[in-house]
């Protein structure tokens, strides 16, 4: 299947990810880059909304459920924006006025859906989305294959619980999992959204699932990044056209995370993350030009907060320990303000009360969304702490190989920073130091030292660390290349030229993107990662998950078992996946699951159905004939074949009859109960 094929798949889910999100903020009054760079979070904001809220009401999930959501939403926050403004409470807008990047400007500048200065950022995001739609596509492949991948099975089995129960809510989807009757709460906007998509397309599970993972990649993340720099800083021309560029020039992020779990959830909550926290730079005013009102930034940043945390818990929790620097500042500034003028007391309290309440908040979620301890227990310290700390600055995350040409940049960025920063922009080092810090402890950190109390939020996981490390370090390389460009520009090789500034700084603002693009995408670590990637992604015989034979199993299970059945399944050979792909319910939907009393009977005695009249019982009760077979090989290599006691020796057991067989894949039908 080619790549051109998901163009519907592509456009729906373009569609949910942008018009509901854009309804929303063009009725908080924002236009151009702000609405669109926010429209996404937004969006997710919404389709969580009414996937929340409608099973409530006794409707099933629908495609129209996320615009009715919207409407609502926008509706709502118009009515606020507008009382707001007529109370006094929104900042006005002013026209823009020049300065340097450093100082704040205490007026908003207006918004208009298109202006001469957008056209750099959205080059730039155009650039950024093009590499990285090459990358990304690369590197899975074929919009048909899978993540050969420990947690896809769960994955790709939750977008079909969420069609076959009508429900998308987050509230309701970790009854997959679970006993009947019993729930827990999943982040499942990502789910939620890929259902969105194959119902408005008709794409199967596994190609909307990889059209979804192109539009966050490509598309969201670039986007959002350039929505984070514009917020931030005022960069020359140079400055703003490279950063869609180092958006796509890390190994870290995204394609790590398409990689390494598969973690779509996080995937989809980082991308996200840099539109938040311009959003909250904008709200403290922590920024060189302000462009969003205290007012949207309030209203807006409610809902852009919930759609990161619904995304994933612990992607709101990176953000809340990202912005400390930030908030620091903010209260530092005010304080020192407030005793430089002898006035403002009121304003400087009230900003360290809200800052107070949200180290508060900050404290109490650390406990709660914190996984126990056991969950990532597996993930242990791996180097010194002196290893550890080089792998940041080298650009080379995780064991890849570094990426000097981003370390260079990088190098020049803190050199900026010592020259040019001040209160407003040194927190966005602070925040780069902050992800740092927590990365070298996951990676170096031992468990006496307080490994769990440091990382545990992030199951003490590295590779989610390391997906965070390109957030902040985007604004750096950016600001390196903007003072680069800065002092070619006024130097005096430039000036003998007749050409005027803006035409200088045009073009050695080509030069620096060609350069980036160059040195960016030509690195031996990220060519080989989109390489290591696609193999993971190929079906072959030795595949990690599902091989071809499997594959051709799945593919015509429909043909041999009739709608409804349930398929015995051991979990951890991916048979589980006959859910997704083949629409059958299976007895495990997942390989961490919890099993009734039927599935462990079945699990523990099936090859005893001959003599033992319970596991029939069992069998009725959970309506599954068939028995479908792929071997020991298990996902990861592990072995957990003494789980399943009663599968052992079945094929000799005279309880099954062969069906279908596709090379070592082998479905039964379970013959032992039947009637005689």
């Amino acid at each position: 299947m080619s790549w051109f094929e998901i163009a519907m798949p592509l456009l729906v889910g373009l569609i949910y990810l942008f018009v509901p999100g854009l309804l929303i903020s063009a009725a908080a009054r924002l236009r151009g880059f702000e609405a669109f760079g926010l429209a996404p979070a937004l969006s997710v904001a919404a389709i969580m909304l009414g996937a929340t809220v409608t099973p409530m009401l006794g409707i099933r999930w629908a495609l129209w459920v996320p615009f009715a959501s919207a409407v609502v939403l926008a509706a709502v926050i118009l009515l606020v924006v507008l009382v707001g403004r007529w109370a006094g409470l929104g900042s006005a807008p002013a026209r823009s006025h020049q300065g340097r990047w450093l100082p704040p400007q205490r007026s908003v500048v207006a918004s208009a859906w298109w202006s001469k200065d957008q056209i750099a950022y959205w080059g730039s995001f155009l650039v950024g989305a093009l590499l990285l739609w090459r990358n990304v596509t690369n590197a899975i492949g074929q919009p048909e294959w899978i993540s050969q991948t420990w947690d896809n099975s769960f994955h790709l089995n939750a977008v079909r619980f969420m069609e076959d129960t009508g429900s998308a809510s987050p509230l309701t989807l970790g009854a997959m999992t679970t006993v009947e009757g019993e729930s827990t709460f999943y982040p499942g906007a990502w789910h939620a959204i890929v259902l969105l998509i194959t119902m408005g397309s008709g794409a199967d599970i596994p190609v909307a699932t990889n059209t979804m993972a192109v539009v966050v990649s490509a598309i969201i993340w670039p986007l959002s990044t350039v929505f984070m720099v514009r917020q931030i800083f005022k960069l020359n021309t140079a400055g703003i056209m490279v950063v869609g560029a180092f958006a796509a020039a890390f190994t870290a992020y995204p394609i790590l995370l398409l990689d390494f779990g598969v973690l779509y959830p996080n995937l989809l909550g980082i991308a996200l993350m840099p539109a938040g926290i311009g959003l909250v730079a904008q709200l403290f005013r922590m920024v060189a030009v302000r462009r969003i009102s205290t007012l949207q930034s309030v209203v807006l940043g409610v809902w852009v907060a919930l759609a990161i945390a619904i995304a994933h818990p612990n992607a709101i929790m990176s953000l809340l320990v990202m912005i400390i620097p930030l908030l620091l500042g903010r209260v530092i500034l005010n304080f020192v303000t407030s005793f430089k003028h002898r006035a403002y007391w009121g304003a400087a309290g009230a900003t360290a009360l809200s800052v107070a309440l949200i180290f508060i908040v900050m404290n109490i979620l650390w406990g709660v969304v914190r996984p126990p301890q056991a969950a990532g227990e597996v993930w242990g310290p791996v180097l010194t702490q002196g290893q550890a700390l080089g792998e940041p600055f080298t650009f080379a995350a995780m064991g890849f190989k570094p990426q000097w040409f981003l370390a260079i940049v990088f190098v020049i960025g803190l050199y900026t920073f010592t020259r040019r920063a001040n209160v407003y922009s040194l927190w966005v080092l602070g925040a780069w130091a902050v992800v740092v810090y927590f990365y070298v402890a996951a990676r170096s950190l031992a468990w006496e030292d307080g490994r769990y109390e440091v990382v545990g939020l992030w199951y003490h996981d590295s590779f989610r660390l390391a997906a965070l490390l390109p957030v902040m370090s985007i604004p750096m390389l950016a600001l390196a290349v903007h003072w680069v460009a800065e002092k070619l520009v006024a130097s005096r090789w430039w000036q003998r030229t007749q050409w005027e500034s803006a035409r200088r700084m045009l073009v050695v603002g080509a030069v620096a993107l060609f350069a980036v693009v160059g040195f960016g995408q030509t690195s031996t670590a990220l060519q080989n990662q989109v390489e290591a990637n696609y193999y993971e992604y190929a079906p072959d015989p030795e595949s990690d998950l599902l091989n071809t034979d499997e594959f051709d199993m799945l593919e015509a299970l429909d043909e041999y078992v009739p709608e409804g059945e349930t398929v015995v399944v051991q979990p951890f050979t991916g048979a589980a996946l006959a859910y997704a792909i083949a629409d059958r319910p299976v007895t495990a939907y997942h390989t961490i699951y919890s099993a009734d009393n039927d599935v462990k009977y079945v699990q523990d005695h099936l090859n005893q159905a001959l003599t033992d009249p319970q596991v029939c019982r069992a069998l009725d009760n959970l309506n599954a004939d068939y028995y479908l077979d792929f071997g020991r090989a298990e996902v990861s290599g592990h072995d957990h074949s003494s789980w399943y006691a009663g599968f052992e020796g079945l094929a000799e057991s005279g309880v099954l009859t062969e069906v279908h067989r596709e090379g070592d894949a082998v479905l039964y039908k379970i013959t032992a109960c039947s009637a005689p």
